[in-house]
Parts: C-alpha cells; sequence; structure tokens
C-alpha cells in the first residue's frame, strides 16, 4: 500500500485506499470495491458525481459492513482503481457518507483525503470543452446544506421510486427542490418505440400523486398546452435558447410564478437539464442560501448533467451579485456566444444520449438487479469472515 494512497476515515477501523491491486489479505483486513458496481453513464466528457441513488446504496451498503457481526475485528478498507473518474466518484460516495452518517462537515469529509493525492474536478454534458471545474468538496457542500434543509434523508429516501422516475419511460423526472420544484425532460406530442418519453396525458396522475399543479416549459412548443390544461393544470411559457442562460426579466418572472404557486411545480426544457435547473438554480440560491457551485453539486446529485457551459459560471455570478459582490467574467469567446446566442442542437445531443446509455437511466436496468449487492452477498459467506490473529 502507498502511504499518499490511504485516507484514514475512522481511525483503527475504516480506511479508503486506491491503488494498482487491492489490500493484500492479510489477518483483520476486510476490503469491498464498488467501481463496477456503481457506474457513472456520461452524456459526453462527464462522469460524475454519481447520483443520489448510487449514494443511499453506498451508505446503506457501508453501514452493513460496518456493523458486520463477523467483521468487527477487522479494519475495513474501501478499495478504488487509479482511475481517475472512478477515484474522484469512490472519494465522493466516502465523503457522503462521513457528513450523513458521521457528521463530519464538508471541510472535515475531505481533509481526510489531504495526503492523498489530488482529484480530478467533475466537469459538465457539454460536447466542448469548458473551463468551469467542480469539486468533491463542492458537492459535498451541496449534499450537506441538503440534508439540513430537509431534502435528504436515509430513512426517508425512496430509492425505488428515485430510480424508476428518472427512466425516460417512466417520465424522466427529479426532485431538485423536494416538494416544490420537479425537473422532467419535455413530454412527447406522441410515444414512440424510439423514443419512449411520456406524453402530456401519461403525466397526469402521476403529477397529481406529486402534488404538481402547475408546469413551466423554456423550450420551444412540441405539444399543445391544452393537454395539460384541460385536467386541471396550469402551464405557463417561459422560452430561452438551447444552452444560454436566462435574462433577468425571464430569472424574476420565473421566481414570482414559483411564489404565487402553494403547490409543486415541474419545469421543463427539451431534456430538462440545462435551461430547467439553471432556472431552479436561481430560485435555490435566492431562498435557500445555496452557492452557485453548491447548488451544481446539489443538482448533479439529484439529476445528472444538470447545469451545463456558461449556465455554471451564471449562477455562481448570480450568488456573487446577490451578496454584494463583483462577478467573474466569462473568459472564453466561446461561453459568452453560448450565453448569449445559445448552443443550438445542445438538447437534441442529450436527448439522444438520454435514449441510449445517459445518466437517466432504464428503470428496466435496476429491476433486474438483485435486490442484494455484491459485497452484501460476499459478506453472507463464511469464507469472507475476518480471521482472528
Amino acid at each position: 500500500m502507498h502511504a499518499n494512497n490511504t485516507a484514514e476515515i475512522i481511525p483503527n477501523r475504516l480506511y479508503w485506499i486506491s491503488d494498482r491491486m487491492p489490500p493484500s489479505r492479510k489477518e483483520n483486513l476486510f476490503y469491498f470495491c464498488t467501481d463496477s458496481q456503481y457506474i457513472y453513464h456520461p452524456y459526453s466528457s462527464d462522469f460524475g458525481p454519481l447520483d443520489l441513488g448510487k449514494v443511499y446504496r453506498y451508505i446503506v451498503e457501508l453501514n452493513s459492513i460496518l456493523s458486520n457481526p463477523k467483521l468487527q475485528d477487522c479494519v475495513i478498507y474501501h478499495y478504488t482503481s487509479m482511475h481517475p473518474s472512478r477515484r474522484a466518484n469512490s472519494a465522493l460516495l466516502m465523503g457522503t457518507f462521513q457528513i450523513l452518517m458521521l457528521g463530519k462537515t464538508p471541510d472535515e469529509a475531505c481533509s481526510a483525503f489531504e495526503h492523498v493525492e489530488a482529484f480530478i474536478p467533475f466537469v459538465d454534458a457539454s460536447y466542448q470543452p469548458s473551463s468551469f471545474e467542480l469539486y468533491i468538496e463542492d458537492c459535498l457542500k451541496g449534499f450537506e446544506k441538503a440534508i439540513k434543509l430537509g431534502w435528504f434523508n436515509l430513512g426517508a429516501f425512496n430509492l425505488k421510486e428515485y430510480e424508476q422516475l428518472s427512466a425516460v419511460e417512466h417520465g424522466g423526472l427529479n426532485w431538485i427542490v423536494p416538494d416544490k420544484l420537479l425537473a422532467f425532460v419535455c413530454p412527447a406530442s406522441e410515444r414512440s418505440a424510439k423514443y419512449p418519453a411520456f406524453t402530456p396525458e401519461m403525466y397526469v396522475s402521476l403529477f397529481r400523486n406529486l402534488g404538481v399543479t402547475d408546469i413551466i416549459r423554456l423550450n420551444n412548443k412540441t405539444y399543445e398546452a391544452e393537454r395539460f390544461l384541460r385536467y386541471g393544470f396550469n402551464h405557463r411559457d417561459l422560452y430561452f435558447l438551447d444552452g444560454s442562460v436566462p435574462s433577468e426579466e425571464i430569472v424574476e418572472e420565473f421566481i414570482e410564478l414559483v411564489d404565487k404557486v402553494p403547490g409543486a411545480i415541474a419545469v421543463h426544457c427539451k431534456a430538462g437539464l440545462g435551461r430547467t435547473a439553471t432556472l431552479i438554480g436561481c430560485y435555490a440560491i435566492k431562498y435557500y442560501g445555496f452557492t452557485g457551485l453548491e447548488f451544481i453539486g446539489w443538482a448533479r446529485l439529484c439529476r445528472p448533467g444538470s447545469v451545463l457551459g456558461p449556465q455554471q459560471q451564471f449562477l455562481c455570478d448570480r450568488y456573487e451579485i446577490m451578496n454584494g459582490r463583483v462577478p467573474k467574467a466569462l473568459t472564453s469567446d466561446d461561453e459568452k456566444y453560448k450565453a448569449k446566442f445559445g448552443d443550438y442542437g445542445q438538447s437534441g445531443r442529450l436527448m439522444a444520449k438520454t435514449n441510449t446509455s445517459s445518466p437517466i437511466l432504464s428503470s428496466r436496468t435496476f429491476l433486474k438487479k438483485a435486490t442484494m449487492t455484491n459485497t452484501a452477498k460476499m459478506l453472507s459467506m463464511k469464507t469472507l469472515t475476518c480471521r482472528k490473529k
């Protein structure tokens, strides 16, 4: 083992390690690995952070390992390879465990890794390079803020519902602000085998069960609003260009609309990732105190791929302006152009990935999996009982 690749989480009990090979089998040592168990499905060059479903699964799994009577005398290692993206995602998972189960702050959780080789930052789902970087600490700060707001609770989190509703064929939706702002994919005018998105009518019972009373559309008109209105929902259009940032007028109108609605609001653009998460972010920054980075981290935990290109700096600037500070100017000519004129075809490219291996996973994938994880199965095997000296 290399000392600079090991992080101590609980002294003499729990460690995180990244190396070419797993720890060698020794007495009083048990390791597990999640590299092939919790996988991020990219849109482009993005590789994380892993979503809330995987965070939940990981925390439950690690709790099970630590409480297993057969392993009470073992030193536990979470092993990950030296692959940069796997290192980052495994460290993120360990960070969420520290915050939720050990009561650590994000700074304290990250300090456990201070002697470990630096992690690569997360990047957005755009098809062109972006200078914007999101770090593990940003995601953990967003996660901690959500916990304090009561938005994530291990006992109340409905894993089955989260994973099922994330799938396009079951609605393609996620709560970003629980019980208030729901992000979802643009309804299809007609459902097809090629793209199995819900039609407006298919959302009716689902939205009613979720407490949704209003729909806000941010993209071009692809279905008639009447298809929602006839069922008693309110429907508004707040269009702005795909991949661009919203004007101040649109932001103010969006916030005003949300303030007036007592129920939940379902918001969509085409993919339900960029424009949708950006406006929801404006609301969260204003009322819940998220910084731009914290919100982006939280939004991507909820809905992978959220907030794209210049929208990232836009949210960070919004927080700075609200707190009387000077925002950072976009440095790239490409980002400046996209902020004003959008990124033509961006949502189409994202939707193409949604049909195959996007973070909006098919629920059928989850339903086919066994309820016990590989590690949990291993723990039931006598051969892996920790040996005493």
